[in-house]
């Protein structure tokens, strides 16, 4: 919240949390603080266990895409429906640097549990969501991607990891992480969209223990985005 350019405009905290965070509550607008008790906290909001603060914040402007003929790294989420998942997918796109990601349909990412699993980065990560009926929200994304295919973007779905496989995919160290890249992460329980993978069969993985037949597609994309910063921090030693 400090960091996001959307200002509170109330803030409540427990005698509890500011004793543990004094230095940090220096840093808020006093005249914006009430002191409550935790059980008056925990009534005003949804949290299971809440960490002792909460504020009121209107949301001014949310970064929406537009493209930038610089960026080079877009996350692609095709109907991502857990919130958590969500969330975190775009804490981690921020951590590595991503410049945007599309949404096909799946949670909101403004969404309450998205948010909080997210730690404020969809305030700051600009996003492309795209509306509309199943058939509609498939069409504009694979419109999407073919527009960044045109302008020197290479396209990667993931895929889960298959020694057996006729057409093995890439794994994921050895794609050269140096060029414009789109990465597809697919719904939890079906995958990538069978008309994405058709109009862009380039596919990564990740080796794993054939005794997990699948990964959590949030754990998935901290190796596969991170890849990319790291690739990018040893070239420039």
């Amino acid at each position: 919240m400090l960091k996001s350019k959307n200002a509170p405009s109330k803030i409540i905290v427990t005698e509890k949390w500011l004793r543990k965070n004094l230095n940090l509550s220096k840093k808020l607008d006093q005249s914006l603080i009430t002191i409550v008790s935790e059980d008056v906290l925990a009534s005003a909001i949804s949290t299971i266990n809440p960490d002792g603060i909460a504020a009121l914040v209107e949301i001014s402007a949310i970064p929406n895409y537009q493209f930038n003929i610089k960026d080079d790294f877009v996350l692609v989420l095709d109907r991502i429906q857990d919130p958590g998942n969500m969330g975190n997918l775009f804490r981690t796109a921020l951590a590595a640097g991503v410049d945007a990601i599309f949404l096909a349909g799946g949670a909101h990412p403004l969404g309450q549990k998205v948010l909080r699993a997210s730690s404020g980065s969809v305030f700051h990560m600009p996003f492309l969501r795209f509306d509309g009926t199943e058939e509609e929200i498939l069409n504009s994304l694979l419109k999407s991607l073919s527009e960044l295919s045109n302008v020197g973007f290479k396209i990667f779905s993931t895929s889960s990891y298959n020694k057996s496989s006729k057409k093995p995919s890439k794994l994921y160290w050895e794609v050269d992480w140096s060029r414009r890249t789109a990465l597809i992460l697919g719904n939890e329980g079906q995958g990538i969209h069978k008309k994405i993978q058709e109009a862009f069969n380039e596919t990564i993985t990740i080796p794993h223990s054939e005794l997990v037949e699948s990964l959590n597609v949030a754990c998935v994309a901290v190796p596969l985005l991170l890849e990319r910063k790291r690739v990018a921090y040893t070239s420039n030693k």
